[in-house]
């Protein structure tokens, strides 16, 4: 049985961009109690992206633009890539910008982190 084939995507971010990146990645081991990956955040988000939330979609458009010189690669299966690229458009439409893999990345990255401050606020 032939392994399905992976997309691999070189994302150039800003320091701020991966240390949003970062600080997800985080917050997600913390979470599951497991080290995660960047394709794990991704996989998250995916599974239920929340574009209506103004405050996230805020955010997003303040930490733009997200371009830099830090070098970082994702990799996916074709499966998960073309569930990432219908949510790199549905971005698109709701930014009403042209969203790219690298701030759809940065997108989950903020997803991940905002869900962490929210459910901080709720514990206190």
């Amino acid at each position: 049985m032939a392994s399905e084939k992976e997309v691999v995507h070189e994302l150039l971010v800003s320091k701020e961009a991966f240390a949003i990146i970062a600080e997800a990645i985080k917050w997600m081991t913390i979470e599951k109690l497991k080290f995660q990956r960047l394709r794990d955040v991704i996989t998250d988000v995916i599974r239920a992206p929340d574009l209506s939330n103004q405050d996230l979609i805020a955010a997003f458009n303040r930490h733009r633009p997200c371009d830099g010189r830090v070098r970082i690669y994702l990799r996916l299966s074709g499966a998960l890539n073309a569930e990432f690229d219908t949510l790199k458009a549905r971005l698109a439409e709701v930014t009403g910008d042209q969203c790219g893999v690298r701030e759809t990345v940065v997108f989950c990255a903020l997803a991940i982190s905002q869900r962490q401050i929210s459910l901080a606020k709720a514990a206190f």
